[in-house]
């Protein structure tokens, strides 16, 4: 019985079931109900559709949104959640002395060690890494770089290309006067090169020899005249033995001249002037200060002029006494170079003197009477004043011996007198 009952009820619920889904069903499908309703009735079953409907789809939206909102409150929770605990740790840290900084940097340097087992890593940046850069702290230090002499560093990696020791010669700088010549080093042998191959500051010591000008070529050196070298310059010899480096007829190899007033042989103990001839000094340039010169000795000649006649003909006493007289009146022309009558009278003299200068040396007479009118007329004030001795002849007639009186002309006695004095 009371299976029966049960049996009753539930199909009596089924059936009401069916009926609701089926009003529900034909409302949703057109929004109206196909049964007559008239009047109000109408109108309130219309409203509860509708108001069924919009309830149904509201809920629909609402689960919708609910579910979006969870899972958008899900991930917003986990961010909030991840701040809230990164932001307990940063006041935690904050609070425990900056433990959380510690941390993190103590995380970076083992990142940093963790790049530096990595024989790839590359610490300075410049392109070599850490295997094939022999200094990875310093961005000009790598295998590509130039090698910049005396820097101390080891630019370009490579420990045969020289910093300090450019030469190659075992010495830095720092000892090496000259780091560009490998023969030049402290411990180098000095060599005669004028360089200072040891580095003691001194220039081929010990190794150059001192020679001596020869300016006249005679083989005998000057020994004012010095210069050191490895090896014998030209113009120089080893020697200092010459006493006139002007004259290469004058040496020690030379042979002594008698009274030619010259020292020969550049040695003074052998005799050369005639000792019974008392000469006067020689006046120098002294001699040249005036029109009449300096005549010591007071025998109408200059001084200059007596030893120039001596010591270039010294063994023609005859011929050396043509020409002091000869030099006598040539003084005496100067003298009165602006007097016109006594020119006149100057000039006859100084014409029997050449007569017998040339009764003595024939034709040679108007070399040897040029000669000692260069020594004469040696100065300007001398050369003028013997210009107006000739203009003052202008128009007079010197008068001259027949030739076979030349021998008379003479001031001497020719025949007593000796080829030498």
């Amino acid at each position: 019985m009371r299976i029966i009952k049960g049996s009753l009820v539930v199909l009596l619920f089924y059936s009401l079931m069916v009926l609701v889904s089926a009003g529900f069903a034909q409302g949703n499908d057109t929004g109206t109900s196909s049964t007559a309703i008239d009047g109000g009735n109408t109108m309130k079953a219309t409203r509860k559709k509708q108001t069924v409907h919009n309830h149904d789809k509201s809920w629909e939206d609402s689960k919708r949104k609910k579910r979006k909102d969870d899972d958008k409150g899900s991930g917003d929770k986990d961010k909030d959640d991840d701040r809230g605990e990164k932001g307990k740790d940063r006041d935690k840290d904050d609070r425990g002395n900056g433990k959380d900084d510690d941390d993190r940097d103590d995380k970076c340097d083992d990142d940093e060690g963790s790049d530096k087992e990595n024989d790839e890593y590359d610490k300075d940046r410049d392109g070599y890494s850490r295997k094939g850069d022999c200094n990875d702290n310093d961005a000009t230090v790598n295998p590509g770089a130039p090698e910049i002499p005396y820097n101390g560093k080891d630019d370009d990696c490579n420990t045969a290309t020289p910093d300090d020791d450019l030469d190659g010669d075992g010495y830095a700088k720092a000892d090496d006067c000259d780091d560009k010549n490998p023969s030049v080093h402290p411990n180098a042998q000095e060599l005669c090169d004028d360089v200072d191959n040891n580095c003691d500051g001194q220039i081929d010591e010990g190794l150059k020899t001192i020679f001596y000008e020869d300016a006249d070529g005679d083989g005998y050196g000057n020994p004012q005249g010095t210069r050191k070298a490895c090896s014998q310059p030209a113009g120089y010899v080893a020697n200092n033995t010459d006493c006139d480096d002007t004259n290469a007829a004058v040496n020690p190899g030379a042979t002594e001249i008698k009274k030619n007033g010259i020292d020969d042989d550049c040695n003074a103990s052998t005799p050369d002037d005639d000792t019974t001839v008392n000469l006067p000094p020689d006046p120098g340039t002294e001699g040249k200060k005036t029109l009449l010169g300096i005549d010591t000795d007071g025998d109408g000649v200059r001084d200059d002029i007596q030893r120039y006649i001596y010591f270039t003909y010294p063994d023609d006493k005859k011929l050396r006494l043509g020409l002091t007289y000869y030099a006598k009146e040539f003084q005496d022309v100067l003298k009165d170079a602006n007097d016109r009558e006594a020119a006149y009278d100057h000039a006859n003299k100084m014409a029997r003197h050449g007569e017998c200068l040339f009764y003595l040396k024939d034709r040679e007479s108007f070399d040897i009477i040029d000669r000692i009118l260069a020594k004469i007329l040696n100065t300007r004030e001398r050369s003028i004043a013997y210009i107006k001795y000739s203009d003052n002849l202008g128009g007079r007639v010197i008068s001259g011996a027949p030739l076979k009186e030349w021998k008379s002309s003479c001031s001497f006695d020719v025949d007593n007198t000796g080829g030498d004095q």
